[in-house]
């Protein structure tokens, strides 16, 4: 088994390469770079675009360095990450050369193959709040005390064969993420909270990343929060979901 400590030493050295594929000026190197950190059939995906393969995986790291970097006025740094079931989350900005600036701030989910490589690099702008409603609909059940209501929230949204991710934990089949929701929401009851929007949520395509924070049930103050990676499928329903709490290793 590898140790934690390892694992995540080897998502620090992913992230680092990865954010090198987008900072990198030269062609060929960036073409050495993109396949060093993506599978062959792998994809980077953000609001206006889903790019497959090397060569459209190129086309689109390629674009953003005309437009973002090559005037040499900015650099992509990473922020923080965790990681978790070959599933890595973290936080990137774009800082200014001249004084260290932030000038705009991103988020991505990269899921890996056996080889360590992406197959999935979902992007997201963690400053926009445009999928309100899908954050309510997907908290709900884990704050709902009656068993049946849980359930039947839980069904609206997740397919029957999902699994759910947390850093501890794989969970499949909706009823055994019902019995999760359930162990989640006497934990927080027996502290007087809730899970809450964070008012930072976005949906694209059929991914979506969900903003929350561990709030009191009556009152303010907040006790800490995450967010979670939702994959839709063909219904539109929750295929797979990896929580990351803020803050983990």
């Amino acid at each position: 088994m590898i140790r934690r400590e390892g694992a995540m030493q080897v998502a620090t050295d992913l992230i680092d390469r990865y954010v090198a594929v987008w900072n990198e000026p030269d062609r060929d190197t960036r073409r050495r770079r993109i396949e060093s950190v993506w599978a062959p059939d792998g994809t980077t995906c953000y609001r206006l675009l889903d790019a497959r393969g090397y060569e459209a995986i190129e086309a689109r790291v390629a674009g953003s360095w005309e437009r973002w970097l090559r005037e040499g006025k900015y650099i992509f740094r990473p922020v923080q990450a965790a990681s978790h079931h070959r599933a890595v989350k973290f936080d990137f900005a774009m800082v200014a050369t001249a004084d260290g600036k932030i000038e705009a701030q991103g988020l991505c989910y990269l899921l890996l193959d056996d080889d360590g490589k992406i197959v999935h690099d979902y992007q997201f702008n963690p400053t926009v709040d445009e999928a309100a409603d899908l954050a309510t609909t997907y908290l709900a059940p884990w704050n709902e005390a009656d068993a049946g209501r849980r359930r039947g929230s839980l069904a609206a949204l997740w397919a029957p064969d999902c699994v759910y991710f947390d850093a501890q934990t794989e969970t499949r089949g909706l009823e055994q993420v019902a019995a999760k929701a359930a162990a989640v929401y006497s934990g927080l009851a027996a502290s007087g909270q809730i899970l809450t929007p964070a008012g930072r949520s976005q949906r694209h395509r059929t991914v979506a990343h969900i903003g929350w924070r561990i709030a009191a049930a009556h009152g303010r103050g907040d006790a800490g929060g995450g967010s979670t990676l939702l994959i839709m499928d063909e219904s539109g329903r929750a295929a797979a979901g990896y929580q990351f709490d803020a803050g983990a290793p």
